[in-house]
């Protein structure tokens, strides 16, 4: 197999012209460039709208995309990156079809980075993929909100929710977050609890999206009896299970630091009934027969 075209499968790119693979020496690492071109049909289209446009200047230049790695070898994607001019969307640089508009990375070093940051911190995914650690978020926003453009909004067909504010950072800072029941998937999160801020999600809803929701569980705070009230007057508020196991451990906590307060006190005072004595069995290990 030629090497072009075995690093063109390598890539999983298929829309891609490769005219020349070489190593390089960076920052004394030595590393694999891939230069390369967009198919003929690709080239001077609009990363918005896709659209093909006319081009806005005659620059020369030359971009790196940062791709997965070969080995232990760092791979950079290597192409020119001339400007259009798109007739709603303005001058900006023409697509690519192996990244994202405004990305330094192809599709599948995010997806990869993305993925690993589900599993483990972002500090061990900067290190395995030897990218700074601030990167990972941003990678991390790019492809989320990739997908949500793709697929259908999160806020259609909400019929049953879950809102409840959570600690982090030690506890020492909250956040309301809600959840779909039905699909069991967070839909919505933000800094902070309240009723201003649980205002903000329901604001974002379209009248339609509110009148749909039918129940809301939640556990006994004011606020979000009053936001529903506010918002979605219809729906049937419920108390979740989680809350509901919550509150009885802690009345039986209650109970029983009741009934050992009353037991020393009774003992301090001399009421408590005198142990019974208990019988001595005998013991016929050494009966003689």
């Amino acid at each position: 197999m030629h090497t072009k075209s075995l690093v063109k499968r390598l890539l999983r790119i298929n829309r891609i012209a490769i005219s020349n693979v070489n190593f390089e020496i960076n920052n004394e690492e030595e590393i694999l460039v891939i230069n390369a071109r967009p198919m003929s049909r690709d080239t001077c289209r609009c990363p918005s709208c896709g659209k093909r446009c006319n081009g806005y200047d005659s620059s020369n230049k030359v971009r790196r995309w940062r791709s997965l790695d070969f080995g232990s070898y760092r791979v950079y994607i290597e192409a020119f990156a001339p400007r259009i001019e798109c007739p709603q969307h303005g001058i900006l640089v023409g697509k690519v079809p192996w990244a994202r508009h405004d990305s330094d990375y192809t599709y599948d070093f995010e997806t990869a980075v993305t993925w690993l940051t589900l599993h483990t911190t972002a500090q061990d995914v900067a290190e395995y993929f030897r990218i700074k650690w601030h990167t990972v978020g941003s990678i991390a926003q790019r492809v989320q909100k990739s997908l949500e453009d793709e697929q259908p909004s999160r806020f259609d067909n909400l019929v049953k929710i879950g809102i409840d504010e959570t600690s982090y950072k030690k506890g020492h800072k909250y956040m309301t977050v809600i959840v779909n029941h039905e699909t069991g998937h967070l839909i919505w999160a933000k800094k902070g609890h309240g009723k201003e801020v649980l205002s903000e999600f329901f604001k974002t809803l379209t009248p339609e999206q509110r009148a749909n929701i039918k129940f809301v569980t939640a556990d006994g705070a004011r606020w979000i009896a009053d936001c529903v009230k506010d918002y979605c007057p219809n729906a049937e508020r419920c108390i979740d299970p989680f809350h509901v196991v919550a509150w009885a451990n802690d009345c039986l906590d209650e109970v029983r630091k009741q009934a050992i307060r009353q037991a020393k006190k009774e003992a301090a005072e001399g009421k408590m009934p005198e142990r019974s004595k208990k019988k001595r069995i005998p013991s016929f290990r050494n009966t003689l027969y």
